[in-house]
């Protein structure tokens, strides 16, 4: 049976000699990994379509509930050039992509999720504090995903600063542009503050190994 969905390319990985995997959030089955039949080949037209950090409308094949999905066609609704073109901006585009995977059940939906993940790719372009970015979107995933940080400090004693405690609750409520425009938030050590939440994370999902990159080259 045939489906068309809309999907966030996460990952890719090579399958055979020319097909390959793709590991996709989408609108109306969640995660899935898809086989994407021929992707590898120079003049395959599912390639680009298929490529992480796109949004695409792809046509999926799929013979049973507990089938995987087959991509027979696909159509890019946005290719985030800018982003791609960017290296860093780019690697932090990857890592919002390891942990969205890392944190996201097979078929289970939530628009919520969806629509994170594409804003935070949007942001990535433009944001003054690309980092920051990161941020935001990890402690509102943490939330949607029952992980909630912010309840988890305010439930527990911590040795974080009480500053920096106000610092996260207010960049978890930050949507979009604000977040390079809230006054309070410009003073503060954002890869310090990003070091709380990434510490946070591990407690839940295995060390996301663009971070162990990120970090080899001082980034983060």
């Amino acid at each position: 049976m045939y489906h068309n969905i809309k999907a966030l390319i996460l990952n890719c990985e090579i399958s055979s000699e020319a097909d390959k995997i793709i590991t996709a959030y989408t609108d109306k089955w969640g995660k899935i990994n898809a086989i994407v039949p021929g992707a590898k080949k120079i003049v395959a037209k599912l390639s680009a379509a298929t490529e992480p950090v796109t949004e695409s409308e792809l046509i999926v094949y799929q013979n049973s509930q507990y089938g995987r999905p087959t991509v027979t066609g696909a159509k890019i609704l946005n290719n985030n050039t800018e982003l791609k073109q960017d290296f860093n901006r780019m690697m932090l585009a990857f890592y919002v992509n390891e942990i969205s995977a890392k944190f996201a059940p097979v078929h289970l939906p939530n628009l919520k999720k969806y629509e994170l993940i594409s804003r935070t790719w949007q942001l990535l372009v433009t944001a003054e504090i690309p980092i920051r970015v990161l941020t935001a979107f990890s402690l509102r995933l943490l939330k949607l995903s029952g992980y909630n940080m912010i309840d988890y400090l305010n439930r527990n004693y911590s040795n974080m600063k009480k500053e920096d405690i106000i610092y996260l609750k207010k960049i978890s409520n930050c949507c979009g542009d604000d977040l390079d425009t809230v006054e309070e938030l410009l003073c503060n050590d954002d890869k310090a503050m990003w070091g709380y939440v990434e510490s946070y994370l591990k407690t839940y999902i295995s060390q996301p190994s663009v971070g162990i990159f990120l970090r080899k080259i001082n980034y983060i």
